[in-house]
């Protein structure tokens, strides 16, 4: 049961690997097929404001995924190492994971908003919330 916590993780490290490509396609698309932007500016860590917004998403959705789903790895591993790897926290996990396909998918390709909250909160207060049952249910378990 404990090497099963590895798979939703695995599955975090994919989505990471998915927004990076998806980022260097459309970065590649401005550079050589619209030829908006010079490979030097495209590939700098602030993109240019005139930058298409697909890629401007695309590169803020990679750098979510270096921020609060660390705490997910961090977790998982912990889970790992003490042995209170169960059912439940697989299924948090799980769950975790796909709210965050969910979000990053919305986040590039639609990001939609009502007034000034972006509608990928409804993915994103979810997963935090799974994040935050685990590290609780962990501290109550050990």
């Amino acid at each position: 049961m404990n090497t099963e916590i590895f798979m939703p993780m695995f599955f975090m490290v994919l989505l990471t690997f998915a927004v990076s490509l998806i980022g260097t396609i459309v970065r590649f698309k401005n550079v050589l097929i619209d030829k908006n932007h010079s490979g030097s500016e495209m590939m700098k860590f602030s993109l240019p404001s005139s930058a298409s917004e697909i890629t401007k998403q695309a590169d803020r959705n990679l750098t979510n995924l270096f921020e609060f789903p660390i705490l997910f790895y961090a977790i998982s591993i912990v889970l790992y190492v003490t042995g209170k790897v169960d059912s439940h926290f697989v299924l948090l996990a799980y769950w975790f994971v796909g709210l965050r396909v969910a979000h990053s998918f919305y986040h590039i390709f639609i990001n939609g908003f009502i007034g000034d909250t972006p509608l990928r909160a409804l993915f994103w207060l979810p997963s935090l919330l799974i994040l935050i049952w685990m590290w609780i249910r962990f501290i109550l378990l050990i």
